[in-house]
């Protein structure tokens, strides 16, 4: 299911040192990125419909040439901001938090069906 919000803590983001190492650049492309993985079918993967992002597609939806893009990857690489699934791009956090949400959501939903008692007849 598809947020239409994106949980973003302003002193997480200002206080991320790996980050904030990178150029403003870099952490321009890295907050669009966050975005294209909220909207993402596959919550904190950065995935063009089913298949994983190309450079050449983020260099599109960034703006940038994609010489521009590929470098601003490799930096953001290096810093460690984000981490690889074979060839997707995904959000540690983002991840682990998607993960706790629907843990939460059984959870909630299991013990709201075991306090359910059926009904008893009238006759």
């Amino acid at each position: 299911m598809k947020l239409p919000w994106l949980k973003f803590y302003p002193s997480d983001w200002l206080s991320d040192e790996a980050l904030r190492g990178c150029t403003p650049a870099a952490r321009g492309l890295w907050v669009d990125m966050i975005c294209l993985m909220a909207k993402s079918k596959r919550h904190g993967y950065l995935l063009a419909g089913d298949k994983p992002m190309t450079a050449e597609h983020l260099a599109r939806i960034f703006g940038q040439s994609l010489e521009t893009t590929s470098e601003l990857l490799i930096e953001l690489a290096q810093a460690g901001v984000y981490s690889m699934d074979n060839d997707t791009i995904f959000s540690r956090r983002m991840v682990k938090e998607e993960g706790g949400r629907k843990s939460n959501r059984e959870r909630v939903l299991r013990w709201r069906n075991g306090h359910v008692m059926p009904m008893k007849s009238l006759s």
